[in-house]
């Protein structure tokens, strides 16, 4: 028995003796691994990126339990609560933000009550002066957790 010795023109090698299947299946498998590891490290760059997962609203630690009754909390249900919602005051209004979510600190309540809102226009200013302005602007603090 004679071993069958590739001529050129039959398909399988050339002249110079290399093997044209062999040479493709592994030039095409090279490619697909090469596919593979590009595949691998855009899915490692974009999962592990150096920046910080984005806040949440769960994330934000929860507000202390505190006694906010008293006139600050009456003169919110009336001269607020129609627009903003707070679940202390159990009001949830709609127009202006929610302010149990947003929980704004002393000073930016007293400025939006003072100069009405932050500039959309909604909200009219001088809502409340003095010590009224005061109150509102405690118990909203207290309330919300600002």
């Amino acid at each position: 028995m004679t071993d069958h010795q590739p001529t050129p023109g039959d398909g399988h090698s050339t002249d110079d003796g290399v093997d044209r299947r062999r040479a493709w299946l592994i030039g095409i498998g090279l490619g697909i691994l090469a596919i593979a590891a590009l595949a691998v490290a855009f899915t490692i760059g974009t999962n592990y990126s150096d920046d910080p997962p984005p806040a949440t609203e769960a994330s934000a630690p929860p507000a202390a339990p505190a006694d906010n009754t008293g006139p600050g909390r009456d003169l919110f249900i009336q001269r607020c609560g129609g627009c903003h919602a707070l679940g202390d005051a159990g009001t949830t209004a709609t127009v202006g933000p929610d302010l149990g979510k947003l929980r704004p600190a002393k000073a930016v309540v007293e400025q939006a009550i003072e100069k009405g809102g932050t500039g959309s226009g909604k909200m009219p200013p001088g809502l409340a002066k003095g010590e009224e302005l005061t109150q509102i602007a405690d118990y909203v603090a207290a309330a919300a957790g600002g």
